[in-house]
Parts: structure tokens; C-alpha cells; sequence
């Protein structure tokens, strides 16, 4: 999945050149075809995450508080029994700890959710502070795409609306090299130079142990050094090694060679052509919104701030024994039948879990799994230059010190613009130091006006908003990025262990680093432990399980019973169910 919109239209290019590989053609004579079915493609994708939405509607308000079903859950039992008793604990009140307490709730088995902060909503983080009069900034995550069905559904069943991005919006990008903007067709031409080699290498990780350990040990920069060499090669070489530190958030030499292998090598489903991510829509009002409309069907009682999970240890009968560490510095123990870690394993390494029966497996994916260091810093803008007077839609890629940007203001209306600077790797870090007017001013403003003349006349003064996600005090990163040797961590971050669950967007196969990946591990631990109690789920939320495991097993949702798959394995696995035959 990309989490920019630049790196989606990256994946968009390398998909047409392996897919026009593949089929005896050249990229320009498959462009036109395939531009034309990726419009056919994005409307129908469009009509089906609206027809989710109002069907989660439909369910929630047709049949809430309904049980029975088809899940196969295993239960012993077939109504609402055990649940009253249980006693759940989550630690973490992000969108995955939220929604496993609110889907808990519907089906009334009562949590509390514990979090070290203020607030709730984790990376979910809306603020009309700063913004433009009516207009709102996200510090944290942004972006939904079109295939987050998680999100989709729970719109729909919130009443919220999402706004399209894209909605007469002008779809020219920008890759800035060498002080000139490079030509798509640049980077097409180099990308099939390298399409053999993406491609062979995919394979190789796929088909032969010894070379998936070797290219997952391969940090990316080497990978990038000898396969798309700067000397031969330099546009595509600028733009993957800017790309790649705003995509995962750490430099490219702190990288496994499997996060481009793998995001950018596979030919080998049709569908991919189309891309699988497209940053289109964003919650009106922000996207916070769906966590306060959550939260807000909950008992009082049952959000705890300002308590930080220090220690977690087993307990008597297997209860687990948390200790929290409260606003004035004071111990608070809570026990606990089933407890649900829905923070990043960046911070749950700093707990003492001595005492919590974990496998060696488990205890070293919480100890090392990798984070990037990404931060935005937004600033205002009397008018969206790069819309009204370049035809741009804002988004850029450059060898300049700002790396990135993207326009916020879309979809919000009002004659203002937003610009969103988004900083991954060192620049992610070094973006901290000073004020957030400095860093806009030094070197945003000078790289967008390079790119886009008349921006900086149009800058609003003192209206820089900064997150600096890497010295943020709960959180302390933004979100996963696998370091060299750490793709044999995937799918094995949500699995169980007893009645100890994981959520949060670390723990999604599919969707890591992104606010539909919370939402959706989220829910699947919430079901998993439904199961376990013998509680009927939602009818809501028994529609999302069905949806989730349609084509594949879930490491969330009873992980610890399915087979362990490679991430192609389960694309593979995905697709064949798709086509029904599989």
C-alpha cells in the first residue's frame, strides 16, 4: 500500500510497465488502454465503497442489537452468554483500540480502554487549530482510499461523509530533479529498464528461501545503487530514494530491499495495473470524526486517560496483572481475563512484560520491529497557487529539502489553500528542530516556489503547524517500517498468544501504516474475542468479519490457527478466490 499520493502514482507507473512486459507490449501502446480501464476501474471501485457504506448503514440501523449469524466461530455456544462476566482490558485508544471497544460494546460485552495521553484517537489527530477559517488539518493520518473498506463501512454506519479529493481537481504530479521537473515518460522509460530485474528478483524471494533472507537483508539503498544506478538512471534513482523515505520514514540504508521489491516488482495479477491504493477521499470535518463518533456510543466509565502501561505480567487463574502509571505519577494495577495491546510495539518494548508468558517469536517482533521517523508541517496560503495558476493538484516529489508535499485544502472549500510538507527519514527528524515558521519558511517556501512560482506571495505569515511524530511523547514514531531481515515478521504481528491480543496498524497484512489498518485489526480482535466468550457480534460487525476473511485468513482474527503465508502467497491466495478458483 503507498501512503502518498506521489509514491500511489509511482506504483500506478511500475504497474504498467510490468503489466505491458508481460503482455509482448510497449508501455506506449499499452498506456492509452490502460489509463482508459483505470478510469472504468476507479469509477466502479468508487460505486462499491458507497454501496459498502450505505449497506453498513442499512445493517446498522435495520437490525442493531440483533444476534445469530453464520460466522464460523467455534463457540460452544450460540447466544449471548460469558460476556457480562469478562473482564477486557485495552491498552491503546487509537482507531484499533476504539474500535475493538466499540464493537465489543454492540455486542455487549463492556471494555476499558486506557491510554497515556489527554485525548483520544492516537495518530488520528484532526485540528481546525491553524487551519483556514471552516477548514480542518490532520497531524496525523490523512488519507483513504477508495478499497479501505473498514473505513467505508464504518462511515456509512456513523453517518459520515467522506469528500473525493480528486473531484475536478487537476491529476498533475510533479517529480522535480536537478532543478527542472522530469517528464512521466522519463521515469516510465527508466522503470522498464529495471522491470526486468524487479521482477526476477520478486520471483527469486517467492521461490527460493536462501534469496528471500539475502534480499530481505539487502538494505534498500544497496539495492537501488546497483539495480538502478544514479549514473545511468539518475531521475528514477532521485525520485524512488526521495519517495521511499517519505513512504516508509527512514532512510533508505535503514530499509529492507523487499519494501520496493515487493511494492513495485509483482506482474503477476492483472489487477495491479490498477494499483491498489489511491489517497482519493477524506472524512468531512476530519478524521477523527470516527473516532469521537465511536467513542461517544461508550459508557463514561470505560475510557481511562492519562494512565501509561509501564508493566504487564501473568496473574492468578490466567489473569493477566496491568500496572499503569497515572497523571500524578502514582501505580494503578488492574486485572484482566483478556487484554488487548492496541499500541505500537515501539512503545510497548518500553513496559516491562517480564512476567507475561510471550514466545521468543513474539518478544523479539515487539523488540525490534522497525518505525519511521515521518513528520508533517502544513502552512496557509491565501489561494492554492499550484491549482489555480500551474494546473497542479500540489502533489510533489523533489531532491529538495522539503521532499514532499501535498494539497490538505481540497475538498474543503473556501478560497484558501493548505500545503502539507510531509518528511520522512532524517529530514523527518531534523524538521523538529527550531519552530514550525522557520522550517516552512527555510525550506519549504523556497522549494515550492522553485516548483510552483507565485507561492510563496501567496503564503499567510506565522501559519506553519507542525508534528513532529519522532519526539511526539506517546507515540515516539510515526508508523511501521520494515529494517533489513524484518519481512520475516509479517503477518506474525497480530497473532495471539492465549488471551493476550494485538492490534493497530502494525498488525494489518495488508494495510500497515494506515488508518484503515487500525480500523480493521481493530475489529478483528474484537471478534476473535467474541468468539472466545461465546457473545454474538453485531450484525454490523459480523458482516465485517465475513468481508475480512472472504478471501484470506486474518492474523488478527484467530491467527494462530491458520498457515503462515508470504505476503505474495496471500495476494496469490486472494486473487485466486476472487477469480473462484480457489
Amino acid at each position: 500500500m503507498a501512503h502518498t499520493p506521489m509514491f500511489s502514482r509511482l506504483r500506478r507507473l511500475a504497474a504498467q510497465v510490468l503489466w505491458a512486459r508481460r503482455q509482448g507490449a510497449t508501455t506506449a501502446e499499452a498506456i492509452g488502454d490502460l489509463e482508459a480501464a483505470w478510469e472504468a476501474h476507479r469509477l466502479s471501485r468508487r460505486a462499491l465503497g458507497r454501496a459498502a457504506a450505505i449497506a453498513a448503514a442499512t445493517v446498522a440501523t435495520g437490525a442493531s442489537g440483533c444476534t445469530g449469524g453464520d460466522v464460523d466461530t467455534d463457540s460452544d455456544t450460540d447466544g449471548d452468554t460469558g460476556g457480562d462476566d469478562a473482564r477486557v482490558v485495552i491498552v491503546g485508544g487509537g482507531v484499533a483500540g476504539i474500535h475493538c471497544a466499540y464493537r465489543l460494546a454492540q455486542a455487549g460485552v463492556s471494555a476499558t480502554v486506557y491510554d497515556a495521553w489527554t485525548r483520544i484517537g492516537g495518530r488520528m489527530y484532526s485540528t481546525s487549530e491553524g487551519a483556514p477559517a471552516g477548514m480542518v488539518i490532520e497531524l496525523g493520518g490523512e488519507l483513504i482510499d477508495t478499497n479501505h473498506a473498514t473505513l467505508w463501512a464504518l462511515a456509512g454506519e456513523l453517518g459520515i461523509d467522506l469528500d473525493d479529493r480528486h473531484d475536478g481537481i487537476p491529476d498533475a504530479e510533479v517529480w522535480w530533479v536537478d532543478g527542472a521537473e522530469v517528464p512521466e515518460a522519463t521515469i516510465l522509460a527508466q522503470f522498464v529498464d529495471v522491470a526486468p530485474q524487479l521482477v526476477a528478483d520478486f520471483d527469486a524471494a517467492e521461490n527460493d528461501d536462501a534469496a528471500y533472507d539475502t534480499l530481505d537483508n539487502t538494505t534498500l539503498k544497496a539495492w537501488l545503487d546497483v539495480h538502478v544506478p544514479i549514473a545511468t538512471h539518475r531521475e528514477l534513482h532521485v525520485v524512488l530514494d526521495v519517495a521511499y523515505r517519505g513512504e516508509f520514514g527512514l532512510e533508505n540504508d535503514q530499509q529492507s530491499a523487499l519494501n520496493l521489491i515487493y511494492l513495485l516488482g509483482d506482474d503477476t495479477e492483472d489487477f495491479k495495473i490498477f494499483g491498489e491504493s489511491d489517497e482519493r477521499y477524506h472524512t468531512h470535518g476530519g478524521n477523527e470524526r470516527f473516532i469521537t463518533e465511536m467513542a461517544a456510543t461508550l459508557g463514561a466509565d470505560q475510557i481511562v486517560l492519562e494512565h501509561r502501561l509501564v508493566a504487564a505480567r501473568d496473574g492468578d487463574g490466567g489473569a493477566f496483572v496491568l500496572t499503569f502509571q497515572d497523571a500524578s505519577g502514582g501505580e494503578v494495577e488492574v486485572e484482566a481475563d483478556h487484554v488487548v495491546f492496541a499500541l505500537p510495539y515501539n512503545l510497548l518494548r518500553e513496559c516491562d512484560l517480564s512476567g507475561l508468558t510471550l514466545s521468543d517469536e513474539k518478544r523479539t517482533i515487539i523488540d525490534e520491529l522497525g518505525y519511521g521517523t515521518n513528520a508533517k508541517v502544513m502552512g496557509n496560503f491565501t489561494s492554492p497557487v499550484w491549482r489555480d495558476v500551474h494546473g497542479s493538484s500540489g502533489s510533489v516529489t523533489a531532491d529538495l529539502d522539503f521532499q514532499q508535499s501535498w494539497d490538505t485544502s481540497i475538498g474543503q472549500g473556501g478560497p484558501e489553500g493548505i500545503m502539507t510538507n510531509f518528511l520522512g527519514g532524517q529530514a523527518g527528524i531534523d524538521c523538529g528542530e527550531g519552530t514550525a515558521e522557520a522550517w516552512y519558511t527555510g525550506q519549504v517556501l523556497p522549494g515550492l516556489e522553485a516548483v510552483y512560482p507565485g507561492t510563496m506571495a501567496a503564503y499567510i505569515p506565522d501559519s506553519a503547524v507542525r508534528m513532529h511524530w519522532p519526539t511526539a511523547p506517546h507515540h515516539k514514531a510515526s508508523y511501521t517500517c520494515y529494517k533489513p531481515g524484518q519481512w520475516a515478521f509479517w503477518s506474525l504481528e497480530g497473532v495471539r498468544e492465549g488471551n493476550l491480543h494485538f492490534c493497530g496498524e502494525h498488525c494489518s497484512p495488508e494495510f500497515q501504516g494506515w488508518m484503515e489498518g487500525g480500523a480493521e485489526t481493530g475489529g478483528a480482535v474484537a471478534a476473535e474475542i467474541l468468539d472466545d466468550l461465546g457473545v454474538n457480534a453485531s450484525p454490523p460487525h459480523r458482516a465485517f468479519i465475513e468481508r475480512l476473511i472472504a478471501h484470506a485468513p486474518h492474523p488478527c482474527y484467530h491467527g494462530d490457527r491458520m498457515p503462515r503465508l508470504r505476503w505474495a502467497e496471500r495476494r496469490r491466495l486472494i486473487r485466486r478466490r476472487q477469480l473462484g478458483v480457489g
